[in-house]
């Protein structure tokens, strides 16, 4: 579980355009499919955000938007050490 993220992986497999990941949220489970580059970059993004959220008091601001195959994962800093999700779907 990603610390005041609300999302943890559930599963990951292979597939012929990368990777499938299926992750549960607030919101109930989501699947992404990309290339293991934007997965990769994916992670270490969502590593980023884990760190910095515990530090934010008081701010609300998107860090990054990360393409993964049609979707874009947005994840920021929400107040009180929170950090935020938003799947948006080509």
């Amino acid at each position: 579980m990603v610390r005041g993220m609300g999302l943890a992986v559930l599963d990951a497999r292979e597939t012929d355009l990368g990777l499938q990941v299926t992750f549960i949220t607030d919101s109930g489970l989501e699947q992404l499919e990309g290339t293991h580059a934007e997965v990769a970059h994916l992670a270490r993004v969502m590593q980023q955000v884990s760190v910095l959220a515990p530090l934010n008091e008081s701010e609300r601001v998107w860090i990054e938007g990360v393409p993964v195959g049609e979707a874009t994962v947005k994840l920021g800093l929400a107040p009180g050490g929170r950090a935020r999700l938003l799947i948006e779907r080509d």
